[in-house]
C-alpha cells in the first residue's frame, strides 16, 4: 500500500529475473546473507569467537578495528540462544516500512539514511563509552526498529495493521517504551542506548528531508542559516564593489589633476583591472 506519491528517484537499482531490485530490498537481502553467514560462521567457529569478532565494542574500534562499527548489525545473537523470533519480525519491518520509506525520499537519500541508522549510532556508543563505558553490543534489531520510528515521522496518523487500530506514532512509542522497560530490567544499557540513538537519528533524517507534520525546526534553521550566509556574502561583494569604486574615482581624479604619468605602479594595476572587468561586461 503506498501512502504518498513515489519519489522522482526510486528506481530499482538493477533487474534480477525481470524483476526490480530496489534499495531496501537489497538491504534486506543484505541483512540475511550476513545472518546465514553467522550461522555458518557459529557452527564451525562457535558462538563467543563470532560475537567477540563483530559486536560494537569502544575499545576494539579505538584500537583500529573499524568494521565493528557496522558488523555490530550482522545478526541477533538471541535467536540462537533462545531462539528469539525478533530479528525475524525486524526484516519484516524493514521489508514493509523500509519500502515505503524508499517511495518518499528516493533511492539515494534512503541509502544515505540506512547508512546514518547503521554509523551514527555506532559512533555515539563509541564516543560515549570514552566516558561512560558501555558493554559490548551485538544486534540488528534495534537499528531496523529506527526505519519504523522514520515511517512513524512521515505517516503519524497511518494505521499500519488492519487488526490493531493504533496510529504509527501510538505504535511507535508503545514498542519504543516496551522495549526500554525489558532492556532496563535485563540492565541492558548498550541495547537502550543504541535503540534511543537509532530512534533520534532516524526522526532527525525525516525531518532534515522534510518529512513529518508541523513546523519543521530543523530544516527552517537549516534554511535560515543559509539565507544568513547569502546575505553575508552579499553584503561583504557590496562592501568590496563600493571600495573599488572609490579606488577607481580617485584614480580618475588623480588623472584629470596630474595627468597619467602621475599613477603608481599599484594604481595602474588597478585602473587595468577595472577597465578589463568593463570590457567582460559589456561582452556579456
Amino acid at each position: 500500500m503506498l501512502y504518498h506519491d513515489q519519489s522522482d528517484d526510486y528506481r530499482p537499482l538493477f533487474w534480477l529475473q525481470g524483476r526490480p531490485i530496489y534499495a531496501n530490498t537489497l538491504i534486506v537481502i543484505g541483512h540475511v546473507v550476513a545472518f546465514v553467514v553467522s550461522a555458518l560462521c557459529i557452527t564451525g567457529l562457535g558462538a563467543p569467537v563470532v560475537i567477540n569478532a563483530l559486536q560494537l565494542s569502544a575499545p576494539e574500534i579505538w584500537h583500529g578495528q573499524i568494521w565493528r562499527l557496522f558488523s555490530y548489525v550482522a545478526f541477533d545473537p538471541y535467536f540462537f540462544a533462545r531462539r528469539s523470533l525478533w530479528v525475524l519480525i525486524s526484516l519484516v519491518l524493514l521489508y514493509f516500512f523500509g519500502r515505503e520509506i524508499e517511495q518518499f525520499v528516493g533511492r539515494k537519500t534512503y541509502l544515505k539514511f540506512y547508512a546514518a541508522l547503521v554509523l551514527v549510532p555506532a559512533l555515539l556508543f563509541t564516543l560515549v563509552s570514552f566516558v561512560f563505558p558501555l558493554p559490548p553490543y551485538l544486534n540488528c534489531c534495534d537499528v531496523i526498529f529506527g526505519v519504523f520510528v522514520a515511517f512513524a515521522t512521515i505517516y503519524p496518523g497511518a494505521m499500519p495493521s488492519m487488526w490493531l487500530t493504533l496510529s504509527a506514532r501510538t505504535l511507535m512509542w508503545i514498542l519504543l517504551g516496551l522495549s526500554t522497560l525489558l532492556d532496563l530490567a535485563a540492565h541492558d544499557y548498550s541495547s537502550i542506548f543504541i535503540l534511543w540513538a537509532s530512534s533520534a537519528t532516524a526522526y532527525t533524517a525525516m525531518r532534515m528531508v522534510g518529512a513529518g507534520p508541523g513546523t519543521n525546526w530543523l530544516a527552517d534553521w537549516l534554511e535560515q542559516r543559509r539565507l544568513r550566509r547569502l546575505e553575508q556574502k552579499h553584503q561583504f561583494k557590496v562592501v568590496e564593489d563600493q571600495k573599488a569604486t572609490q579606488s577607481i574615482d580617485d584614480i580618475l581624479e588623480k588623472i584629470s589633476r596630474s595627468g597619467v604619468n602621475s599613477l603608481n605602479a599599484r594604481e595602474r594595476d588597478t585602473l587595468q583591472k577595472a577597465r578589463a572587468k568593463l570590457l567582460k561586461r559589456d561582452q556579456s
